[in-house]
């Protein structure tokens, strides 16, 4: 289903900014080798509202095949993003009277929750897909399944229950972002707080972080974006903070409203030039370089964005094998490719290692010091570790 509105303000003044072509699922580890099963692919194209700023994907899978109960997305196997939601619990714990009640949609396994209830509070999860959801139950945190809809809150007793709810890079996931936030102002309590986490769009643009878009991911705000969104949909603006987290994003906090606001677009904010293009044939280059001065290379990090970066750029035939740390991945397959996904061991070593799942460069070049004549990064740039 190809979107010919925006998102978040409903213009239909969409330009393109890059045309990636059929591109195959982020989200999708199979079984199997592409040599034994092919995979579908979906279009995909990167697109900005001129009246608004949003960035956003057009092009829109069908549902069940983004979410479903073969989800390969465990948020605790990942150490850099479980200290991640340690921090963020505690800053939400200073936003918050003591023992109050908080509602994070996109929960996935937990982890958040868990730190929530060892900082006193009551929290409850809602996810879409059964398989990680029910991970988090087996550790008796409270997670249901299904979408953030104001039919699940109804349906489960939730309506007006929360003092907080929260989502960390979930928003992207939502095709009808406007039935989601008309949700959260549902679940909360009178002068309620929504606390959210997405990708930072500017940083993206700037650096052609062509890796991190793909269907699974329809928008990508800007902190003047989010912030007109919201206040759009009865917020009004808290705070606004950069992370560092999955190459750079925005934590925005926002407050329940009655006052009214009008869609007044952002001062700036539209790209005039496409970078992506470059970004993804320099990247292939540095790769083969590799190749050729270290032979065949060695990835780490079996992440969507590194099953994006091999099939954008082609280079498939580079990579002997992916090394990842999930039990979820493991034993599957790069979208699209025969490269196997394989833990890594004490025996492993190379000539060259391309670290895909950049944005956890500093923690995996570190354990895997000392094992390959080249550790490398070739996004946002190209650098040896």
């Amino acid at each position: 289903m190809k979107s010919t509105l925006c998102r978040s303000c409903g213009s239909d003044q969409l330009t393109l900014i890059h045309d990636f072509g059929p591109q195959p699922l982020a989200g999708n580890f199979p079984a199997v080798p592409h040599a034994e099963a092919s995979v579908d692919r979906y279009p995909l194209d990167l697109t900005q509202c001129r009246v608004c700023t949003l960035l956003q994907v057009t092009n829109v899978p069908p549902i069940e095949a983004v979410f479903h109960d073969d989800y390969r997305y465990a948020s605790s196997t990942v150490p850099d993003l479980v200290r991640h939601f340690v921090g963020y619990a505690d800053f939400l714990a200073k936003r918050l009277p003591p023992g109050a009640r908080i509602l994070e949609f996109g929960s996935n396994d937990g982890v958040l929750l868990a730190q929530l209830h060892a900082l006193g509070f009551t929290a409850l999860g809602v996810d879409a897909s059964d398989n990680v959801a029910a991970m988090g139950r087996q550790r008796g945190l409270d997670i249901r399944t299904g979408f953030m809809t104001v039919d699940l809150l109804d349906r489960e007793n939730l309506l007006g229950q929360f003092d907080l709810v929260t989502c960390s890079n979930v928003f992207a996931h939502i095709d009808d972002i406007g039935a989601t936030v008309a949700a959260v102002r549902a679940a909360l309590k009178p002068d309620g707080l929504f606390a959210i986490e997405v990708h930072d769009g500017e940083l993206l643009a700037r650096e052609a972080q062509f890796d991190t878009i793909y269907h699974e991911h329809l928008t990508y705000f800007t902190e003047a974006s989010l912030r007109h969104f919201l206040e759009h949909h009865g917020f009004e603006f808290v705070s606004c903070d950069r992370t560092p987290m999955h190459g750079g994003g925005l934590r925005f906090v926002a407050r329940l409203s009655d006052a009214a606001h009008s869609y007044d677009a952002p001062a700036s904010g539209l790209i005039s030039s496409d970078a992506f293009g470059a970004t993804i044939e320099r990247c292939a280059a540095d790769i083969r370089k590799l190749i050729a001065e270290h032979g065949p290379v060695q990835g780490y990090g079996a992440a969507g964005r590194s099953q994006m970066f091999i099939n954008m750029t082609n280079t498939a035939d580079c990579f002997d094998r992916v090394f990842d740390d999930s039990p979820l991945r493991r034993g599957r397959y790069i979208v699209g490719t025969d490269i196997p996904i394989v833990p890594f061991t004490a025996e492993d070593r190379g000539g060259a290692c391309v670290i895909l799942a950049w944005n956890y460069a500093g923690s995996i070049s570190r354990l895997i010091n000392g094992r390959f004549g080249v550790i490398a990064t070739v996004l946002p740039e190209y650098r040896e570790w």
